[in-house]
């Protein structure tokens, strides 16, 4: 059903968060240096996206646990308990009933994107974690302001957007509460009030310095042109809104059969026109900020990064609950009725996602995988290397835990050889290309084939 682009995608983004993690741990401990495998394009490979601040920490861990994958999974894991935790208390500040909560907790849990992403290294986990605990004290001030709670709130939201810069966008909630309170003090200026919005403005400088500072090495990504690259077409987005539709929301995001609590808790919210609530009000503000950035970036999200959908779990989530609360109150026929749905979703998630984990999914060269403890050992570890395919720059080093240039679609001029040689030291070339390396030219540049594992 998806080409092997979709699935290397998100291989990618794996590889690449755990090649800045292998690098804070063995070279370079320096938060500001996120560094990966390749050099290609310049001398060093730096590599500055978003704030490490996950890949730095678990780095960290690693000093004290040792280098293991297993120190990564089990800290995205408790990553992902402390999603579900901010959850649940958003839940019950909202719904004062630990069984809809309990319930919210199970339904997030099964999300297909949320499932397989809490033991996969992704800097968007840390991202929706703090996302959710700022909804939770941000929704918490609509109950009762404090100073307190705004300054958590602001804390979380800049962490969010330190850790991913989309998530931003859910300051909408904080936003809109400011500009009802400034209404009820019929728009006079209050020191309380400035004070506490000048919090959430402290809080996000780090956010925006940092991205101030890295973004111009940005060139040539799609995402800082959006919808509005000019290889983009109106075909294209039809496209990709149409795979969103049947596929992105309705299988990875949720459960096919949640469909059903969306259904209701949409009839029952505009029915009892709970939409006219401050904090509902809010809540759509950010959901609206939420559904801009999606069409604003649609083309860089495509079909292929499921990831960056994940903004939408908080609101796709409390919708379902709300939907499933009005059935819980109904009788004890409706409860059963969602007790058995809310049964089904693991198995929904798990027959969505349940081959993700296996090479042949992964989108990368199987061979890769099957033969990667060999082909990591063909060489001295600290010898520069030339590889290709690999069109994600970051699969292949990873797996052979290996550093130098990365080369893809059957392309490599021998005068791009002759420089890494001479000028940077390369004596080795990993490659799965018969187009390359089999070519007269190259043969003469070639002394010994050291080993050959299926394809590579």
């Amino acid at each position: 059903m998806f080409s092997d682009r979709i699935y290397l995608a998100f291989t990618w983004r794996q590889s690449q968060t755990q090649l800045n993690i292998r690098n804070f741990h063995r070279k370079d401990p320096n938060i500001l240096n996120t560094r990966v495998a390749h050099f290609n394009g310049g001398k060093d490979n730096l590599y500055r996206y978003e704030f490490p601040v996950m890949q730095w920490s678990i780095a960290m861990l690693q000093h004290v646990f040792g280098e293991d994958i297993r120190v990564t999974r089990i800290s995205i894991f408790i990553i992902g308990l402390l999603t579900l935790t901010a959850f649940a208390l958003l839940l019950l500040l909202v719904f004062k009933d630990p069984v809809i909560a309990a319930l919210g907790v199970w339904g997030l849990s099964f999300s297909p994107v949320f499932f397989y992403y809490t033991v996969n290294p992704l800097p968007d986990n840390l991202a929706l974690c703090a996302g959710f605990w700022y909804l939770y004290f941000a929704i918490k001030n609509y109950k009762k302001e404090k100073t307190v709670y705004h300054l958590a709130a602001a804390f979380f939201l800049a962490l969010a957007t330190m850790s991913k810069l989309p998530y931003i966008v859910l300051g909408a909630v904080s936003f809109v509460f400011f500009l009802q309170k400034w209404k009820d003090l019929k728009f006079r200026i209050n020191l309380t009030l400035v004070l506490n919005a000048a919090l959430y403005i402290l809080l996000l400088f780090p956010a925006f310095f940092w991205y101030r500072w890295v973004m111009p090495g940005w060139e040539g990504n799609g995402i800082l042109h959006g919808i509005f690259d000019e290889n983009n077409s109106l075909s294209n987005v039809i496209r990709i809104l149409k795979y969103h539709a049947k596929v992105m929301f309705p299988r990875l995001l949720l459960n096919p059969i949640s469909l059903i609590f969306i259904l209701c808790g949409l009839i029952v919210f505009l029915k009892r026109r709970d939409f006219l609530k401050k904090e509902s009000l809010a809540i759509f503000a950010a959901l609206l900020m939420v559904i801009l950035y999606f069409m604003l970036e649609i083309n860089m999200i495509d079909i292929h990064h499921d990831y960056y959908m994940m903004p939408f779990l908080p609101f796709l989530y409390l919708f379902i609950i709300y939907g499933a609360n009005w059935a819980w109150s109904m009788n004890s026929n409706m409860k059963v009725l969602s007790i058995v749905i809310f049964l089904i979703m693991p198995f929904q998630c798990w027959n969505q996602i349940y081959n993700y984990w296996t090479p042949e999914i992964s989108g990368a060269n199987v061979d890769l995988f099957k033969y990667q403890k060999e082909l990591k050992n063909a060489i001295p570890p600290n010898e520069r290397c030339i590889v290709l395919n690999d069109i994600s720059y970051f699969v292949f080093m990873y797996k052979l835990d290996k550093e130098g240039y990365v080369f893809k679609e059957d392309y490599l001029p021998v005068e791009w050889v002759d420089d890494m040689v001479q000028n940077h030291g390369v004596k080795y070339m990993y490659s799965d290309s018969r187009k390359v390396d089999e070519s007269p030219e190259m043969q003469l540049r070639i002394d010994t084939v050291l080993m050959q594992k299926g394809s590579i």
